[in-house]
């Protein structure tokens, strides 16, 4: 978010009722104040702040200006406070690449003689 896009003081950029219902899903939490919810917005507009910036840093090192699955993927990958989001945001798998050779021996079909 560029600085002349600055939410006023106050408001945010996620809609407060999509934020309350993520919450409400939380069995633990049985109730949310205006303020709590306000501070859970910023908290995740800053978060995701964050994440875009630093995906967006190994876009440039690939020397693009568009931030890719696979810049989100190394992001995680290599910043360790992003390590809970390695199941969501796995490292990408090229389709090309055989497949890892395997240790165990293959099994010999079965033949029955009746």
């Amino acid at each position: 978010m560029a600085a002349s896009e600055a939410p006023t003081t106050g408001t945010s950029n996620l809609p407060a009722a999509r934020v309350r219902r993520i919450i409400k899903e939380d069995k633990d939490i049985f109730a949310c104040g205006p303020e709590s919810l306000f501070l859970i917005s910023r908290a995740t507009e800053y978060f995701i702040d964050c994440l875009v910036r630093e995906s967006y840093e190994f876009s440039r090192l690939d020397k693009r200006k568009t931030v890719q699955y696979k810049d989100m993927a190394k992001a995680v990958q290599s910043i360790e406070p992003y390590d809970f989001l390695a199941d969501i945001i796995p490292p990408t798998v090229s389709v090309r690449k055989p497949a890892a050779p395997t240790t165990e021996t293959p099994v010999p079909p079965v033949v029955t003689l009746d």
